[in-house]
């Protein structure tokens, strides 16, 4: 019986999910035998050989995935039997509290339901497609901004302020469940405040200068270690 598009999605992101999970058992249900793989520029025959494990760990133990966020697919059906999907997805690691974003592309080839080709590539840092937010205001409006727009984020009570160049959001969720859903570009550096670090403009003693001439106010005895943070490499 002929899969439908979302049986399709629903089986790639189980595969994609096992093979960064290092589950081979479960691959191998997935694959043909002589399945084709390549991984950034390394290539190999075969399911899941231990060097293109290895190859896929360096970057990513799988003890440090905290979730895997597909962002967009295609599929393309050549037959019946023969179907081509290709897309991009996101592995949040966590190490010590701290979450790093890394993207993929893939493409995957199934022949009668069984993944014959699998090409998964890194995503360098200037490709990466910026972040989108989903902010829903106190009156209800929803909006979706870019993290580039975003200059920094203030508690508010139980809401949060979302201070932009052009604009201003009150917003009906606190900072503190915000916080761990931030991308690694926001910086918490006092109790009431996170930084888009990119859009720091200067330090000074004690405070963040920002891109529209706002000061953020740093806790004098977390000057130093705040002030590491905040230097983009």
């Amino acid at each position: 019986m002929e899969k439908t598009v979302a049986e399709v999605i629903n089986d790639t992101k189980h595969l994609l999910y096992n093979i960064h999970m290092g589950q081979k058992k479960k691959v191998c249900n997935q694959c043909t035998k002589n399945i084709l793989w390549k991984y950034n520029y390394n290539s190999a025959e075969g399911i899941l050989n231990d060097e293109l494990m290895k190859n896929i760990n360096i970057l990513i133990n799988p003890s440090e995935i905290q979730k895997i966020k597909h962002i967009n697919h295609r599929i393309n059906r050549q037959f019946v039997n023969h179907i081509i999907i290709t897309g991009m997805y996101c592995i949040y690691k966590s190490i010590d509290k701290i979450i790093k974003e890394y993207y993929f592309d893939y493409t995957i080839n199934y022949v009668d339901d069984m993944a014959c080709y699998i090409h998964i590539i890194l995503v360098e840092n200037n490709n990466i497609p910026a972040r989108v937010y989903n902010i829903v205001s106190v009156k209800e409006h929803i909006y979706n901004i870019p993290e580039t727009y975003i200059l920094y984020i203030e508690a508010m009570g139980s809401h949060t302020l979302w201070h932009g160049i052009s604009f201003t959001i009150e917003a009906v969720t606190s900072l503190k469940d915000i916080e761990n859903k931030m991308s690694e570009e926001f910086i918490k550096i006092h109790r009431s405040y996170i930084v888009n670090r990119r859009k720091v403009k200067k330090i000074r003693r004690c405070a963040a200068i920002m891109e529209n001439g706002d000061e953020v106010p740093i806790p004098y005895k977390k000057y130093v270690a705040t002030k590491d943070k905040l230097m983009i490499n």
